[in-house]
């Protein structure tokens, strides 16, 4: 049943074709070890925007990466506004 998460997905500035994993919203959450709520919220702050298939939030590999930052920053004690500024700032420097 693996071959269920993994789609392909076509690269739009790269014009190749690559398989990525896909996650749903409790691998996500297990695997970051935060609450299925905190990546919901996270959602309603603008943070973060997983893809959906009907109502199902799908993630990927760069929804993960972009989740260990904004918990990593959490962590610190960086409030999700203070976040939110900090991921547009990186953005803007390409990082």
């Amino acid at each position: 049943m693996e071959n269920d998460n993994i789609m392909v997905v076509e690269s739009s500035l790269k014009k190749e074709r690559k398989e990525e994993k896909l996650y749903s919203i409790k691998e996500i959450s297990s695997l970051l070890n935060v609450h299925e709520q905190t990546l919901r919220n996270w959602e309603r702050k603008n943070l973060i925007i997983p893809l959906r298939v009907g109502l199902r939030r799908i993630y990927t590999q760069e929804h993960l990466n972009l989740c260990k930052k904004i918990k990593q920053f959490s962590g610190k004690g960086i409030s999700l506004k203070g976040i939110k500024e900090i991921l547009k700032t990186l953005e803007m420097k390409g990082v």
